[in-house]
């Protein structure tokens, strides 16, 4: 493992201890509009989040969320599936497992661990402000022989998010160390994103919610190196928007949205950047 991938999980490690202790201590909020979830003085607090970006959002204390979304980029359509669960109000842990379709290869992806802690959160007479820092791990499973794509990639990230009644705002900003294996480093990747949000007509709690979301993304990857030996037909840059919705009745969400590619910079001239599609359901309990 390479001396950046050691640093980054030592800082996720070192993250941890203090994320648990921290998110011990409740955090207030008003009643009339910031519910904590079944048995609490409103609405559970759904993860009103970027689709294609992150956001400072957890769940409540010992509740559990299931999410699967339909996932469509060039041709290939993957069915991500997601489990969470709220250690407190602050720290919530997730594992990610993506499923291939029908007709678009057997198998299993690649298995997510992750972990959020919301570890600050304001008030005031509009609504709130959060911000969080969140880490995990995606672990390989094991490919076809001769295959070779890397090792485990490590996740370290801060997002930060203002939410009122109307207006909603998001911004995000990841690294990804991506280890070698069997001689073959992927490179690594930054991940930016921004997103702005409305709700177009505020509704009581029973009724249905629709907030509508405008998402900017930027991400860079380095160059790939096999045996080595660095491939300069490898990496590069790409920008861009998603309209995107997110439907939500009480306990239940549905949300998609389409990611368009504005702007590319590979360094491979035969690859360009696709549109990727997204629909998915939320539950929580």
């Amino acid at each position: 493992m390479s001396r950046r991938a050691r640093g980054l999980l030592t800082a996720c490690l070192a993250l941890a201890v203090p994320a648990a202790l921290a998110a011990q201590a409740p955090t207030p909020r008003p009643a009339s509009e910031w519910g904590s979830g079944p048995g609490g003085d409103g609405p559970p607090v759904f993860r009103h989040e970027p689709i294609f970006g992150v956001g400072p959002h957890t769940t409540w204390k010992g509740g559990w969320g299931l999410e699967m979304e339909l996932e469509s980029e060039s041709g290939e359509q993957t069915i991500p599936v997601e489990l969470l669960y709220g250690i407190t109000e602050r720290l919530t842990v997730t594992v990610a497992l993506p499923f291939s379709t029908p007709g678009a290869g057997s198998g299993v992806g690649d298995l997510g661990l992750r972990a959020k802690w919301r570890f600050a959160t304001t008030f005031d007479r509009e609504g709130s402000n959060a911000l969080a820092v969140l880490g995990g791990v995606t672990i390989p499973r094991v490919g076809v022989v001769g295959v070779r794509k890397g090792g485990p990639t490590a996740m370290l990230g801060l997002a930060a998010g203002r939410e009122s009644r109307r207006w909603y705002f998001f911004a995000g900003a990841r690294g990804i160390v991506r280890t070698s294996d069997n001689g073959i480093a992927p490179g690594d990747r930054v991940a930016l994103n921004l997103a702005w949000g409305i709700r177009p007509r505020r509704t009581e709690f029973r009724a249905p919610d629709l907030v509508l979301l405008l998402e900017t993304n930027g991400r860079y990857e380095g160059r790939t190196r096999v045996d080595g030996r660095l491939r300069r037909a490898s990496g590069g840059r790409v920008l861009t928007v998603a309209p995107a919705f997110l439907l939500s009745v009480r306990n239940v969400m549905l949300k998609g949205g389409v990611e368009l590619p504005v702007w590319d910079d590979f360094n491979d001239p035969l690859r360009s950047a696709d549109a990727t599609v997204v629909a998915a359901i939320e539950l929580h309990w």
